[in-house]
């Protein structure tokens, strides 16, 4: 599986992608994603493992994909529905290495795991969410066709403690389908 964009291209995430995902997940500065296994190597390389095994399972609910642009990664893009009971909608999330940020690689590929999630898993809904300290990434959501749904909530961080602020944003089948008909 591959999808390809105008200039990048993301496949799944597999083994051997540790060093490159590390470069950015390592980023002692992405306090703001907290999922991300960025303490030690040996972090990444058990996400990396957790993470190409789903792409094998029968009841994958993560599609974690490596962002590549001139055959390097430079970050990655995942669609869960692991967060929908009945798998109805999913969850998109990316990180972009902080080298190769504010040149329109985090919406490309975006919108093309977006297209991936209403093309492929038969959802209605995909929803992302930010740090209101992240307005790189709340543009992210407003660029591929995303609207503010909720700007009250809260995330706390495990790592740290502290509690920010967090939009929610989301998009259904029919308004991406009509955005992709423009």
């Amino acid at each position: 599986m591959e999808i390809r964009t105008k200039r990048l291209i993301l496949r799944p995430i597999r083994i051997g992608d540790e060093k490159e995902i590390h470069e950015y997940a390592g980023d002692k500065d992405i306090t703001m994603m907290f999922w991300l296994p960025n303490d030690t190597f040996e972090e990444t390389v058990d996400f990396v493992k957790e993470n190409a095994e789903e792409w094998n399972s029968e009841d994958q609910t993560n599609f974690e994909f490596v962002i590549i642009l001139d055959g390097k990664i430079i970050g990655g893009c995942d669609c869960d529905l692991g967060h929908s009971e009945d798998r109805s909608y999913a969850t998109l999330g990316w990180i972009i290495n902080k080298k190769y940020r504010r040149q329109g690689y985090a919406s490309e590929a975006a919108s093309a795991v977006l297209r991936f999630a209403f093309e492929n898993l038969g959802i209605d809904k995909v929803y992302a969410q930010c740090d209101i300290n992240n307005p790189a990434s709340f543009a992210v959501m407003r660029k591929i066709g995303m609207k503010c749904i909720n700007d009250k909530g809260t995330r706390t961080y495990p790592r740290t403690g502290e509690t920010s602020g967090e939009y929610t944003c989301l998009i259904t089948r029919d308004e991406w389908e009509t955005k992709a008909e423009r």
